[in-house]
């Protein structure tokens, strides 16, 4: 890593500081890739090995839980490092620690063992849970205040280019590469295990190309008076208190909260409807067409995005967020009563991305604009944390359906009564301005 000053946010910026900034995203995409990557290979191995078992049956709550846990073990240390340490210095060894756990998943798969697989996986999210801090900190360190706003743009979009690829490709590799040794071995288990140690091991050679974009990111200096405390562990409950004290912050927290609620319950039932349209787990296609519903509701949702950012160029517009709402619950009612992989249901799918970026986008943008700048890291943590919440409860809310035997399709519609209701519920505050202060 280069050894250079921090910019200043008057300062022009200079050809390293950009190619600094190039580095970080690109490893910042990359890291993206890789978590997405190894889930569904893992979603596509446990499937297919263990067809027929409690683990086959929630390995996506297993995995969507091991999402939200590391944030809210780790957040706070994670923040206090990149705090107290050059984040330059801790995005390097979050990289390095990658590769490791890599060899810790290879080692599992070799030794044909899911649950070590699985815990591999824990540490892959924990790692990303420490280098998320020191990523986005490190933006304005390089470049400056002039350019952060473009930086935070691209960065946003890089991460969904990252997860979206590597849905698609892992999906796609994993199940090509079983269907191709079942047609010259026969359909077996051990055909799973070869597969997913072909693609992880390409995956573990791609990982070391991050480690030499990583020595292109500029030196950014220590702050050894960031002292340890140990209430540090736990801070970002106590700003999980501060937001949920504040009337205006709470509601749109929580609305905030509630739209990610939705986005990881349908998320875990993409993996259902995968396993229903590919019954037969032996020969694979789970994780290929579980990946394609993604990369569909991931498109709907970015165009979603693009159209509400311009529709707001003029100021944000809350009454959009109604829009995304009924047309969320419009397209959940499709996506659970329309025939599965025709066209109309393909297009369910992207209906609901679409109007999700009309729901979300404009009340992140009025959380941000109704914080106090002196607290806003504070109550951007807390928002985090309220959002990991809501993940753990669509987690809970999914496998509470299956375990009492409810069929997908009816889980998607009876999510849409709640989506419906919240979506009122919105329209009234809006209507009685109880989300703007006074």
């Amino acid at each position: 890593m280069s050894d250079t000053p921090e910019t200043s946010p008057d300062q022009p910026i200079q050809t390293r500081s950009w190619l600094s900034l190039g580095s970080v995203l690109l490893v910042q995409s990359h890291n993206a890739f890789n978590d997405n990557f190894v889930k569904l290979v893992l979603i596509g191995l446990t499937v297919t090995v263990a067809a027929g078992t409690t683990l086959a049956a929630y390995i996506e709550d297993i995995l969507g839980a091991m999402i939200t846990l590391p944030f809210i073990l780790f957040a706070p240390l994670a923040g206090w490092l990149s705090d107290r340490y050059a984040k330059s210095r801790v995005m390097y060894l979050a990289l390095v620690a990658k590769v490791v756990v890599f060899g810790l998943i290879l080692t599992a798969l070799v030794i044909r063992s899911v649950p070590l697989a699985l815990f591999a996986d824990f540490l892959f999210l924990v790692q990303s849970t420490l280098f998320s801090p020191a990523k986005q900190g490190i933006l304005k360190e390089i470049i400056g205040s002039k350019k952060l706003g473009t930086a935070n743009g691209l960065m946003q979009m890089l991460t969904m280019a990252g997860i979206l690829a590597g849905m698609a490709l892992a999906g796609w590799w994993f199940d090509a590469d079983l269907a191709s040794r079942n047609a010259a071995n026969g359909v077996s288990p051990e055909n799973a295990w070869a597969s997913a140690i072909h693609v992880i091991t390409w995956g573990a050679a791609a990982a070391l190309v991050p480690l030499l974009l990583g020595l292109l990111i500029q030196r950014t200096p220590d702050h050894p008076e960031k002292e340890f405390r140990a209430s540090v562990l736990g801070s970002h409950f106590l700003d999980l208190k501060y937001l949920l004290q504040q009337t205006i912050l709470r509601r749109t927290g929580l609305f905030i909260a509630f739209y990610w609620f939705i986005a990881n319950f349908v998320g875990l039932t993409f993996f259902g409807f995968a396993k229903e349209i590919h019954p037969n787990a032996a020969e694979g296609g789970v994780a290929n067409s579980s990946a394609q519903m993604f990369l569909i509701i991931g498109a709907g949702l970015i165009v979603g995005s693009l159209l509400v950012s311009f529709l707001s160029r003029s100021g944000n517009k809350l009454t959009l967020t109604i829009l995304g709402g009924l047309g969320m619950a419009l397209g959940l009612g499709l996506l659970g009563t329309l025939p599965l992989e025709t066209l109309p249901w393909f297009g369910a799918i992207a209906l609901i991305g679409f109007a999700s970026g009309f729901f979300i986008v404009p009340l992140s943008a009025h959380l941000q604009d109704q914080i106090d700048p002196a607290h806003r890291g504070r109550v951007l943590a807390a928002q985090n944390l309220l959002i990991s919440i809501s993940g753990i409860i669509a987690i809970l809310t999914s496998t509470l359906m299956k375990t009492a035997g409810i069929a997908v399709s009816t889980q998607v519609l009876v999510i849409v009564v709640p989506v419906v209701a919240v979506s009122l519920l919105f329209r009234r505050a809006l209507k009685t301005s109880a989300l703007h202060h006074a």
